[in-house]
């Protein structure tokens, strides 16, 4: 049934190896999250790769950027300030993360 998945690819998420290519539409572009202002000002970022990847078993759907162009757009136009669980486990000396 799933002889179509892309083969040595595996969920970025969960780590099926159920993976199938496809595209994001006409899209294309990534919008860091910005303040409202900045966001008027703000241009996206080009998806580098035409095919995107989307994870059968969780929904997880990602494509890449360049690097390089990420970094030049947020010294360009900032970033909205923000707080993640990730960026929380980071900064915490001592997560809360139990195994």
């Amino acid at each position: 049934m799933f002889n179509q998945t892309v083969r040595g690819l595996y969920c970025l998420r969960c780590g099926s190896r159920k993976v199938v290519r496809g595209t994001l539409g006409e899209s294309a572009r990534f919008y860091p999250l910005r303040s409202a202002l900045r966001a008027l000002m703000g241009k996206p970022v080009f998806l580098q790769n035409e095919h995107a990847h989307a994870c059968l078993d969780c929904g997880l759907t990602w494509n890449e950027v360049s690097p390089h162009e990420l970094r030049k757009n947020l010294r360009d136009y900032g970033l909205v300030k923000h707080s993640t669980v990730v960026m929380e486990a980071v900064r915490n000396p001592k997560p809360d993360i139990k195994l």
